[in-house]
């Protein structure tokens, strides 16, 4: 359980973000904010881990001794463990009292504040991507605070224990992931060098990251459910790191590197450049090409553009990339009958599916943690089995995927009418800028006539 924080390094860091720029004044400062918020983090999460520890140990010793009124569950609160813990530095119970609370309330606002901001700018990554729409990372700090409340009053942090595990071997894996990448795979030249963020670059889903996320994340938790036995089980976060480290330089090797990059980068010359959307100037490093507007494109803009169809990444969306997949899996026969349609109904059934699924299993864990008897529990096993058939029948055949899949559909072809009409539009007024170029060629042609029919008739009259 206490591996499910190592996540919260790479939230941590994200933090660096607040820096200022580095100059010959702050340089030590610079380089020492970075290494303490950064890998030093670590240290510090061992800091606090030790610390817990010894406050568990000294309110376990308390319980032993009969020395404090709590029970053996109530050791496992904070306000207990910070009570004992005081007790032993402060003689006067009101004093112990008053620091256990000041500790509680300031940890607990640091675990929220924390939550709060690395939740809501993952949500907002997420829907952006998802949805190309970016309503502001408020929107997101509420919608992460409000399910933190309803988890709170289901009760679902009493299964926090079982939780915990799980997320640890999937987040492990994940940063077993990045690491195998950037200290194994770079340096054997199995991946581009430089890390690439932009959208208009890369594939939406790279196999060697996700992949290797994939079998790690199976193969944990396979071993952490106890399937290959009590030692296997112990070490199931090992696994994680162990395998994500192994499989993702041989995915790379296996796949050559393709689905880095869909193109090279494309940065403009200079320091900075403006956005031909926002015209908004930026930092070089954070603008691209963008071939559907012909000019110099943000990162942010590119995200949240929806109409432009991936032209400057075309085949790398993950529509494309599954559809490419299922007909290579598929003989020739049935792959040419694969449509885009089907793509999208697919990847939708499929994330349905897997959340619908989690949230079921959660509410079963949360279930199983209270004192419930076997019976109930396998009662409990088949009601939910039975109520996901339902809404997975519900959703999948009836309106529910269907709907998303014509709504996304119908978005698609409103934005190619709008496309043609515009491209007829410019068409157009091209066709009347060369009718216009053309009557002013024969305006001048016509003013030229005069003038020389003028000056015959001039030249006339003085003769005469």
């Amino acid at each position: 359980m206490a591996l499910a924080f190592i996540a919260q390094i790479g939230e941590q860091v994200d933090f660096l973000r607040f820096m200022p720029e580095r100059d010959a004044g702050n340089r030590r400062r610079w380089l020492a904010g970075v290494l303490i918020a950064g890998l030093g983090w670590i240290l510090l999460g061992t800091l606090k881990l030790l610390g817990g520890a010894l406050l568990a140990y000294l309110a376990l010793l308390a319980y032993l001794e009969l020395r404090a009124g709590f029970s053996l569950a109530d050791a496992t609160q904070s306000a207990v463990m910070y009570r004992v813990g005081f007790g032993y530095v402060f003689d006067s119970p009101a004093l112990v009292a008053t620091v256990a609370v000041l500790f509680v309330v300031v940890s607990q606002i640091k675990i929220n504040v924390t939550n709060a901001y690395a939740g809501s700018l993952a949500w907002s990554n997420f829907f952006v991507r998802l949805t190309h729409s970016h309503p502001g990372r408020v929107v997101w700090l509420v919608f992460n605070v409000l399910i933190a409340l309803m988890l709170m009053e289901m009760g679902i942090f009493d299964a926090l224990g079982h939780v915990l595990g799980l997320y640890s071997n999937i987040a492990i894996s994940w940063v077993g992931a990045l690491v195998a990448d950037l200290v194994i795979g770079k340096p054997l030249g199995l991946s581009p060098p430089g890390i690439q963020f932009m959208r208009a670059h890369l594939y939406d889903i790279n196999p060697v990251g996700t992949g290797a996320l994939l079998i790690a994340s199976v193969l944990s938790i396979a071993a952490f459910s106890g399937a290959f036995g009590p030692v296997a089980e112990a070490f199931s976060a090992f696994i994680a790191l162990g395998a994500a480290m192994l499989t993702a330089p041989i995915i790379a090797w296996l796949t050559r590197g393709r689905y880095y990059l869909v193109r090279e980068p494309a940065h403009p010359a200079g320091e900075a450049a403006h956005c031909t959307i926002c015209e908004k100037e930026y930092e070089n490093d954070d603008m691209t090409h963008c071939p559907a507007y012909r000019g110099n494109i943000c990162s942010l803009c590119c995200t949240l553009d929806a109409r432009c169809h991936d032209l400057c990444r075309p085949g790398a969306n993950l529509t494309d990339q599954y559809l490419l997949t299922v007909r290579r899996l598929l003989p020739t026969g049935l792959s040419a009958h694969v449509n885009t349609r089907l793509g999208y109904y697919a990847l939708s059934m499929t994330g349905a599916a897997l959340l619908l699924g989690g949230v079921l299993m959660l509410f079963y864990l949360q279930q199983s943690s209270s004192s419930l008897d076997p019976h109930a529990l396998a009662g409990l096993r088949t009601v939910l089995i039975e109520l996901y058939l339902a809404l997975m029948l519900l959703l999948g055949v009836g309106v529910g995927v269907w709907w998303l899949v014509l709504t996304i559909e119908s978005r698609y072809v409103a934005q190619d009418e709008s496309k043609g009409q515009i491209h007829l539009l410019m068409n157009e007024i091209a066709e009347h800028q060369k009718t216009d170029e053309q009557l002013q060629t024969s305006m001048q042609i016509a003013e030229h006539a005069n003038q020389a029919k003028t000056r015959y008739l001039t030249g006339i009259s003085h003769y005469v």
